[in-house]
């Protein structure tokens, strides 16, 4: 079986605004617009912006760069199990970025985010978790191939052209794990974003490349990890049986399951002053704790990537939201404290086993000073397709992110038709 950029376009470029593909999309861009207002103003985004004007760069390309690391500079943007992606950050911070090409409207943008997503499901599948284990961050590597097919599909392109868009992506997407817990990790989507929209407009002013940059010895797909003579599963992969995975807490969707393991748990605990936690034991996949196993934070990046960080301030009070992670959360002796008391205990997925996986839970026990144990496990993710958020959750999350209710709400419904009336904030 062989995949090329051709089959891929022409497998992505033909997907229906059905009803249920339509909410599933419209979740994705209002879930991953708060994202990016909250974001916007980040170190991490103000950094890009700074660059860009001490470079003089302008136009669409620059602002993909900012709009795809200011969506995902607080870690609240959405992720997906196939592929190993944030794939909505890069996507629409390139169609956001691309919007004075021509005249669309909110229908164009859904179709070519769809068009997009879909075509992170297929490459994900194709390289298979072996990619992103192999230590290539998949939101900087398919992220900028999804990316650049989602752009070729809002400026219309042909099947053809669309494959193109992403034969030129493909020798220039990158980004390495080893950045997690750095600044850098943010500005991967944003340089997905920033690759998408170059690969798209040069395929749009006729570059030519590689009608087959995928397979073979010295293939892309190869050369990133994919099992020997893998060509996809063979499984449907569409973005109705594989929808993204919102986020209800602004950290990495590692640590989510033992946090909400730590949050069921202090609902419970007595209030007595004299039970206070003495111990606690974080049992968690060997594969995901590698990510999200920073001890004792010093920087906001790491903290986000510190499961021990998040379960022991969900013990302390209850919730975890983005003023956990500034440095006076950080710093305060409580947390620390807490933090210290965390023992973590990795243990091995199942062979074979992919990304979030549910055979494989997260387990976190705490010991009481009176001697009392309470436990709890958590094997499917809050934000998940068994766990998701209702649309009024989306809704709460875009507005405390900064987006307008009543815009918001429009385009929910549907009575909204321009882009640019939801998404001005955020707009080149």
């Amino acid at each position: 079986m062989t995949l090329t950029p051709a089959d891929i376009a022409g497998s992505v470029r033909h997907a229906a605004l059905t009803a249920d593909v339509t909410q599933i999309a419209r979740r994705a861009v209002l879930d991953t617009s708060g994202a990016m207002l909250a974001g916007l103003h980040s170190a991490q985004a103000d950094a890009v912006r700074n660059m860009a004007g001490l470079t003089g760069a302008q136009g669409a390309v620059q602002a993909a760069l900012v709009l795809g690391t200011a969506a995902h500079a607080l870690d609240f943007d959405d992720y997906e199990d196939v592929g190993s992606t944030h794939p909505s950050a890069p996507i629409l911070a390139a169609l956001f970025a691309s919007l004075g090409a021509r005249p669309v409207t909110i229908a164009d943008i859904l179709l070519a985010y769809v068009a997009g997503y879909e075509t992170i499901l297929l490459l994900g599948d194709m390289l298979s978790h072996a990619h992103y284990l192999k230590g290539w961050h998949a939101t900087g590597t398919l992220g900028a191939l999804g990316a650049a097919v989602a752009v070729a599909r809002l400026l219309d392109l042909p099947a053809e052209g669309m494959g193109q868009a992403l034969s030129i992506a493909t020798s220039q997407a990158s980004g390495l794990k080893r950045q997690f817990g750095t600044g850098m990790k943010a500005v991967h989507a944003g340089l997905a974003a920033q690759t998408g929209v170059l690969a798209a407009h040069l395929a749009a002013s006729g570059l030519t490349a590689s009608d087959n940059p995928l397979e073979g010895q010295a293939g892309w797909a190869t050369l990133m990890g994919a099992p020997k003579d893998r060509a996809g599963s063979g499984r449907s992969l569409t973005i109705r049986d594989h929808p993204p995975y919102a986020k209800p807490w602004p950290c990495c969707g590692y640590t989510h399951r033992s946090i909400e393991a730590a949050l069921r748990i202090q609902a419970r605990l007595p209030r007595s002053p004299s039970a206070r936690i003495v111990a606690i034991r974080l049992d968690m996949p060997d594969a995901y704790l590698d990510v999200a196993g920073f001890r004792a934070p010093r920087t906001e990046a790491e903290a986000r990537f510190s499961t021990s960080y998040c379960v022991a301030t969900a013990l302390l009070t209850g919730a975890l939201g983005p003023e956990d992670f500034h440095p006076a959360a950080l710093s305060d002796p409580a947390r620390l404290a807490m933090e210290a008391r965390v023992t973590a205990q990795p243990y091995p997925l199942p062979e074979g086993a992919g990304d979030m996986c549910v055979e494989a839970p997260d387990r976190v026990e705490v010991t009481l000073s009176d001697g009392t144990v309470m436990s709890d496990s958590v094997a499917h993710v809050k934000g998940g397709p068994d766990a998701p958020l209702s649309d009024r959750d989306i809704l709460d999350k875009f507005i405390a992110c900064g987006g307008r209710p009543e815009e918001a709400h429009a385009f929910n419904t549907g009575s909204l038709q321009s882009p640019f009336q939801l998404f001005t904030g955020l707009l080149p």
